[in-house]
């Protein structure tokens, strides 16, 4: 369950974040059948948040120290580490030492990066609501 007054902190540090100088984070996308695989490299001392995903999804960190904070829980974490988050989970970071993380996200479509944006992650008017079943 997320814990929405935890989200609010997250978005009010976003929020903060984005008036400050921003850092070019090196990216590169993968596509293998049935997934899209995005690896980060984030630089010591970097503050970040990410977007809230749709669906729940693999969180491999492959190298360095983070603090991670999220809408579920805080925790320090440290290469190799893997996990799961949930869906429609925020997710802020320090990074201790540099390191590289990966997202394994569920992906059956073309490989076009904004069509696959456009479905994994959550736009704003959405990003407080449960998910959907449909089945």
């Amino acid at each position: 369950m997320n814990n929405l007054a935890y989200r609010d902190q997250l978005k009010q540090l976003e929020n903060v974040l984005l008036g400050l100088p921003q850092v070019e984070l090196e990216t590169q996308h993968y596509y293998a059948e049935g997934t899209y695989t995005r690896v980060l490299h984030l630089p010591k001392d970097t503050i970040l948040t990410g977007k809230i995903h749709r669906f729940s999804c693999i969180n491999i960190l492959a190298k360095g120290k983070i603090k991670v904070v999220t809408d579920e829980s805080d925790y320090n974490i440290e290469a190799p580490y893997i996990f799961v988050s949930g869906p429609l989970v925020k997710k802020a970071g320090y990074v201790i030492e540099d390191a590289v993380w990966i997202n394994v996200h569920p992906w059956d479509g073309k490989m076009n990066l904004e069509q696959i944006e456009n479905t994994v992650i959550v736009s704003e008017q959405l990003e407080y609501r449960e998910p959907i079943c449909l089945g």
